[in-house]
C-alpha cells in the first residue's frame, strides 16, 4: 500500500514539475528553432515542437526515483532479489529512453522514414532480450475488467508460429 501512495505522490510532484518547466523552456526551444506555426489560429504564434522531450525526461527521472521504492526490500537480500522483474523494468525504461531520443531526433534532424523504421527496431532490442532470458514467456496479465471473460492471463505463444 505504501508503494502505491508513494507512486501517487511522485506522480503529482512530476506533474507539477513538468507543468512549471514547460513554460520556462518554451522560449529556449523557440530560440533554438524548434518550433512550428499554428495554422488554425489567426495570431500565427510559434509553437515549440520538441517540447515533449521535457515530459518524457521527467517521466524517466520519476521512474528512476521509484526503483529503490519498488525494489528496496530486496536490495540487501541478494538471494531473494527479483532479478527478472528488475531486468524487465530496466529494459522497459531503456526502450522508452530510446524512443524519446527518436522523437527528439526526428524533431531536430527531420529524419527520413527509413530511419524511423530502423530506430524503433533497435529500441525494442532490450525488451526482446528480456523476453528471451525469461524463458520465452508469452503470457500477459489481463486487465481486471476483462478477467471475467479471458481469465487472469492469456498466453499468446500459439500466435508465434
Amino acid at each position: 500500500m505504501w508503494s502505491i501512495l508513494i507512486v501517487f505522490v511522485l506522480s503529482i510532484v512530476a506533474y507539477w514539475f513538468t507543468d512549471g518547466l514547460i513554460p520556462k523552456l518554451r522560449d529556449l526551444f523557440v530560440k533554438a528553432g524548434l518550433f512550428g506555426v499554428d495554422l488554425c489560429k489567426t495570431s500565427k504564434s510559434k509553437v515549440p515542437e520538441a517540447i515533449g522531450v521535457v515530459s518524457g525526461c521527467v517521466f524517466l527521472v520519476t521512474s528512476f526515483l521509484f526503483i529503490p521504492i519498488a525494489f528496496g526490500n530486496g536490495l540487501m537480500d541478494r538471494e531473494h532479489f527479483p532479478h527478472n522483474e528488475f531486468a524487465e523494468l530496466l529494459a522497459a525504461l531503456l526502450s522508452i529512453c530510446c524512443m524519446l531520443l527518436l522523437g527528439f531526433a526526428d524533431d531536430v534532424l527531420d529524419l527520413r522514414w527509413r530511419y524511423k523504421l530502423l530506430l524503433p527496431t533497435i529500441a525494442s532490442l532490450p525488451l526482446l532480450v528480456v523476453y528471451y532470458v525469461n524463458f520465452n514467456s508469452t503470457s500477459f496479465a489481463v486487465p481486471i475488467q476483462l478477467r471475467e471473460w479471458l481469465g487472469t492471463s492469456v498466453n499468446i505463444g500459439r500466435f508465434n508460429r
